[in-house]
């Protein structure tokens, strides 16, 4: 099973919006079956796909933080379709501890989430698991980060998107100093436009990306105002508008993830 933690520390960029795509287009067209987890507190990817759940009565990404829950992993799972199955979020997912598991206090946490990948991985049960981070690093980021293959840093081109990047690479790099096992990163470039100034920036933050050891997806994500509205219909892009723009660049995109990890094209 491949693990992607899609995180970055800015907030608004498409982290969600990431990977609601993902999920669907690896189950849509690759014929995946893949878990989604909801680390945000915000709950934005939860209510996507139930606008209505209760993260007080039912089972969540805190409960899986703090070992509740049924033995079975797959019991606690929410169904969303045949090949997809979601972790809802909480906003209790604010007031967990990040220093005490940095600091080793409370490693159980993030050994629950690794264990839980495990479990899921020896069990054959899925092909791929995505977690939806929030902005900054929170204790169910990291517990993410450090039990994934892979980061995917979403980026929209702005005055900030170099030093963003540079900085995130730094906080990375820091961790991996204090003897954690980051995964690499790889930027995908989001709400992109055919401007002079975005293309210069863009330049700017493929020649910064070498020097800070960070990779940059060839492919681009469009501007489109598509996104949001299929975000409120409640319908990724597939569905609700697969002609659009970032509709057809969030196929090109998977594919070049798809190829990234040495699968045959599809």
């Amino acid at each position: 099973m491949r693990t992607i933690a899609i995180m970055n520390n800015k907030g608004g960029v498409g982290k969600t919006v990431t990977a609601i795509n993902l999920a669907d287009i690896l189950v849509r067209d690759y014929r995946q079956r893949v878990i989604l987890a909801d680390c945000d507190g915000q709950m934005n990817l939860t209510r996507f796909y139930v606008p209505d759940f209760d993260p007080e009565t039912e089972y969540t990404m805190v409960s899986l933080l703090e070992g509740d829950g049924e033995t079975l992993w797959s019991d606690n799972l929410l169904a969303v379709s045949k090949d997809l199955w979601l972790i809802p979020g909480s906003p209790e997912l604010y007031t967990e501890d990040l220093e005490a598991v940095i600091e080793g206090q409370d490693q159980a946490k993030t050994r629950r989430v690794a264990d839980f990948v495990s479990c899921v991985r020896e069990d054959a049960g899925a092909d791929f698991a995505i977690f939806d981070c929030p902005p900054g690093f929170t204790a169910a980021s990291l517990a993410a980060l450090l039990t994934s293959d892979e980061v995917v840093i979403p980026m929209e081109l702005d005055g900030f998107s170099v030093s963003g990047m540079v900085t995130m690479q730094q906080q990375l790099a820091l961790l991996r100093r204090s003897g954690l096992q980051v995964p690499r990163a790889s930027v995908l470039i989001n709400r992109w436009r055919a401007t002079e100034f975005v293309k210069e920036v863009e330049d700017q933050l493929r020649k910064m990306a070498e020097h800070v050891k960070i990779s940059v997806y060839k492919q681009v994500i469009r501007k489109s105002e598509k996104v949001p509205e299929s975000t409120v219909s409640g319908y990724p892009l597939a569905v609700y508008s697969p002609r659009s723009a970032a509709g057809v660049d969030f196929r090109r995109w998977v594919r070049e993830l798809w190829g990234g990890a040495g699968h045959e094209q599809v």
